[in-house]
């Protein structure tokens, strides 16, 4: 799922989550971002992240993969969630206007992952149409 639009101020402020199954993508996506792009990468795994080549004003975070308190299994994509939804809480206005936003959520995380993607696009959606 990707969200883009075009203005005439190259800053991008990228959002990119996913799953180390994601990351080739990732770095994909990263490699043909604007120098002047900004943004987090929030990748949602145990073991350490290789290191990617970013542009200087982006940041990548790892999160660990949550366990379910009930059954103590792995409940992947929830805090892959919550990084989703932290982003859209600090860094979507109410309207778009002006600016220029890139956010992509890999598939890899499960059902969690891709209504979290649904929630991004429903944001940035009805940030644009403002």
């Amino acid at each position: 799922m990707s969200v883009t639009r075009t203005v005439p101020d190259p800053r991008v402020n990228v959002f990119l989550a996913g799953v180390p199954a994601d990351l080739a993508e990732i770095e994909a996506m990263v490699a043909i971002l604007p120098i002047c792009s900004y943004g987090q990468i929030v990748v949602e795994s145990d073991e350490e992240l290789p290191a990617l080549s970013l542009p200087r004003r982006m940041q990548i975070r790892r999160v660990p993969v949550a366990v379910d308190p009930l059954t103590g299994e792995p409940a992947a994509g929830e805090n892959l969630s919550r990084a989703v939804d932290g982003w859209i809480a600090e860094w979507m206005p109410s309207s778009a206007s002006g600016s220029s936003f890139y956010a992509w959520v890999g598939r890899e995380g499960g059902p969690v992952a891709c209504d979290a993607a649904h929630r991004i696009e429903h944001t940035l959606r009805a940030a644009l149409s403002n």
